[in-house]
């Protein structure tokens, strides 16, 4: 697979840098997460325990370990829990392609809801339980007044990546389903496949992880284009170096690319073509629905709502201020 044109490689690359040097400090140091059993090794049998057990898991493993989240597995046909808006902005969490809400705030804790029909695809789960702990990260990280880079979607996918679990999300960027028209593509991922593998090589480069290892894990399109991507940055030494040293450099677009060597190049078009068909054999699962799968796409809010999340006062605290303010009228009034 064919890595982006080069002005939106250069985009990547940009807002990868934009990300590291603002969240660098609260980021720190985190595994490369790999859809393999070592480090899933529970059996996972599609019933609320073992999401419970695979969201607590990815949690820890994106260092968020110490905010109270729990999982809930909610029938498609299961009413919305009403809930009062805080007013803050923060209460507009991701939601799926139909409007259900996937992130539920409690002021002091966070509720992870997945539609039960998404258990039966474990992909689609995993890769929006990683979107899901990207905004937890973004709310809880979120400065007084700062509003997060448009679109959320995308701030989102690669803040996912900087958490260390880009190739949960590499998986599920590029998925084959059935459709009327034969196999298709879907996607739960805001951005492309080869666009993540360029934030996935970046993030396993400049943490020293085993991208080779890291391919094995995946299927051969995303094999494909993290093995392009990697090349990419190997080429492009100079790269790493500015995202430890002075990452806004990268970010203002003070860099140029070097092209990986055209040998390599030629030969994966040399082979495309049995690529192509080892793409079906690999990918396809036929119980796999185009319609149902890009159904399960988590939809962030808009930038401009997604607001500070700001504690929520307890009931005595509420009744306090009420009769303080009730206090204060009658003052005036006398």
């Amino acid at each position: 697979m064919q890595l982006p044109p080069a002005q939106v490689t250069r985009a990547v690359i940009q807002r990868y840098a934009r990300i590291v040097t603002r969240y660098a400090d609260d980021l720190g140091d985190r595994p490369l997460v790999l859809p393999n059993g070592d480090f899933f090794p529970d059996q996972f049998t599609g019933d609320k325990n073992s999401v419970a057990l695979l969201a607590e898991r990815m949690q820890g493993y994106a260092g968020l370990g110490d905010i109270p989240i729990s999982t809930r597995v909610v029938a498609s046909d299961s009413p919305e829990p009403k809930k009062s808006g805080c007013g803050s902005g923060a209460c507009a969490t991701p939601q799926s392609g139909g409007g259900f809400t996937r992130l539920l705030d409690e002021g002091d804790a966070w509720i992870l809801q997945v539609p039960a029909q998404e258990l039966r695809h474990p992909v689609a789960l995993t890769t929006n339980l990683a979107r899901s702990l990207a905004f937890v990260f973004l709310v809880e990280t979120q400065k007084e007044g700062e509003v997060f880079e448009p679109p959320v979607d995308v701030t989102a996918d690669f803040i996912a990546v900087a958490l260390g679990l880009g190739p949960l999300m590499l998986q599920g960027s590029y998925i084959y389903a059935k459709s009327c028209g034969g196999p298709q593509i879907a996607s739960v991922t805001k951005v492309g496949v080869s666009e993540l593998a360029i934030a996935v090589a970046l993030f396993a480069e400049l943490g020293g992880h085993d991208a080779t290892t890291a391919k094995k894990s995946l299927d051969l399109t995303q094999r494909s284009a993290l093995s392009e991507a990697t090349r990419l940055v190997r080429s492009n030494k100079h790269l790493l170096q500015s995202l430890k040293q002075d990452p806004k450099s990268l970010a203002r677009g003070d860099f140029r690319l070097t092209e990986p060597g055209a040998f390599l190049s030629n030969m994966l078009r040399k082979f495309k073509k049995q690529d192509t068909a080892a793409l079906l054999n690999e990918n396809f699962d036929s119980n796999m629905d185009l319609a149902e799968v890009e159904a399960l796409m988590m939809a962030m809010p808009p930038s401009s709502r997604a607001g500070r999340r700001l504690p929520q006062k307890t009931d005595a605290a509420r009744d306090e201020l009420k009769g303080l303010v009730a206090e204060a009228l009658n003052e005036s009034r006398a």
